[in-house]
């Protein structure tokens, strides 16, 4: 394939007009790969980043342990400059009334939502079959990059689970309710077996096939208000291992986001444990083993909250003991430039035609810390156009940084 004519581009007062090097940058790169990969490869890496409601990460909406329910927690929210204050009430009811048994929500059932909401793609119709297709084998992956009987027969009943618990949101100030599911209908049929020399052929079982899930309409509705929506980092999250640690790592970034080293966020132990349902040590001491015990081998609770990556920022934390000595506390915190520092390579010719425009490095720092993951529908123009994404995410994300509106 040949190179494109490097004709001069368009100056202005004699500097580069910015936006046309970046295109011709992005199109020679372009080029390069499709040459260096007779069969361009297309690496899908979106599912890394999941769209879900904002309220999921702006309070403990789900606990850090089994909660058989009902569960109650407060949510404030900010609508067109506005503080909504909202009631959750998960699981241990029924709309209809009676006896409800359904479990509250935890962390496994908020890591399988996420996980089946990583394939929603341009197929799904909010407003129609609110259908999204996956296997059950390919749930299992994202959900702990295994298949495994055990883990298999967890997301089963978890799956169970989320078809059944009921969500119910009141307005403060209104008094107005309204319930829902998150799942209305799991895609499953029965088959014969496909081994007909497995025992189950000489019997009367049949296989499950799994081949996706139907929203309900109200959480397909929440979905398709893109205002709404907030993404997480999946891979990040279903790393970490503890269920306290996945419980925190949800919502305290959201109280954290504006905070330093200096004047981090802070929360006591205490109140900590109450907010994620988990169950509270009556002594202090206690209180701190549970976060800092086996550090010696690198899991702490502390440890494997520290440095992880947030959206758009590093979170860190540590604990200090409170003023009068009778609890400990979680301080909080994030780190914008050192996410920054992630994203740029150490020599880059996009940076110093950055510069050399006029622009400063504080300029480009600025826009790093609130640059977006590349989009569904950004990813879909470089499938289309056979782009390989994998291992050139971060140079599309600096292009986008640059060209964004401020």
């Amino acid at each position: 394939m040949k190179l494109p004519d490097r004709t001069p581009v368009a100056r202005r007062n004699g500097v580069a007009s910015m936006h046309l090097i970046v295109l011709e940058m992005f199109i020679v790169e372009v080029i390069k790969t499709s040459e260096a990969n007779s069969q361009p490869i297309i690496e899908n890496k979106r599912w890394r980043f999941v769209l879900a409601p904002k309220e999921y990460f702006v309070a403990p909406i789900f606990a850090a342990v089994p909660h058989p329910g009902p569960r109650e927690v407060t949510v404030q929210v900010k609508i067109d400059g506005q503080i909504i204050e909202r009631i959750y009430l998960i699981g241990g009811f029924h709309p209809m009334g009676g006896n409800g048994h359904s479990p509250a929500l935890d962390v496994r059932h908020a890591r399988a939502i996420f996980s089946l909401l990583s394939f929603r793609d341009d197929s799904f119709d909010p407003a129609g079959t609110r259908l999204i297709r996956f296997s059950f084998n390919q749930l299992c992956h994202r959900y702990a990059e295994s298949n495994g009987g055990r883990y298999a027969r967890e997301i089963k009943k978890i799956m169970r689970d989320l078809t059944d618990s009921y969500i119910r949101i009141t307005d403060v100030k209104t008094g107005i309710s309204h319930s829902y599911r998150l799942i209305e209908r799991l895609d499953i049929e029965d088959r014969p077996p496909r081994r007909r020399d497995a025992k189950l052929a000489r019997s009367k079982q049949t296989e499950m096939w799994f081949s996706g899930c139907t929203l309900s309409p109200e959480f397909a509705g929440l979905l398709s208000d893109i205002k709404e929506l907030q993404h997480l980092k999946l891979d990040v999250f279903t790393s970490i291992r503890s269920p306290l640690a996945q419980a925190i790592y949800l919502y305290i970034p959201s109280r954290a986001c504006h905070h330093t080293d200096a004047k981090p966020f802070e929360i006591t132990l205490t109140k900590l444990l109450d907010q994620v349902s988990f169950p509270k040590p009556s002594q202090k001491n206690r209180r701190h083993k549970l976060f800092c015990q086996h550090a010696e081998q690198n899991r702490s609770i502390i440890q494997q909250l520290d440095g992880l990556e947030t959206l758009k920022a590093i979170f860190r934390v540590r604990l200090v003991q409170t003023n009068d000595g009778t609890d400990w506390k979680l301080q909080a915190w994030v780190e914008k430039d050192q996410h920054n520092r992630r994203l740029l390579p150490g020599n880059s010719k996009l940076i110093n035609e950055w510069i050399a425009s006029g622009r400063t490095r504080e300029q480009l720092d600025e826009r790093l810390a609130n640059v977006e993951p590349l989009s569904e529908y950004e990813g879909d123009l470089f499938e289309k156009a056979e782009v390989r994404l994998e291992g050139n995410e971060r140079f599309f994300l600096l292009a986008k940084a640059m060209l964004r509106k401020r």
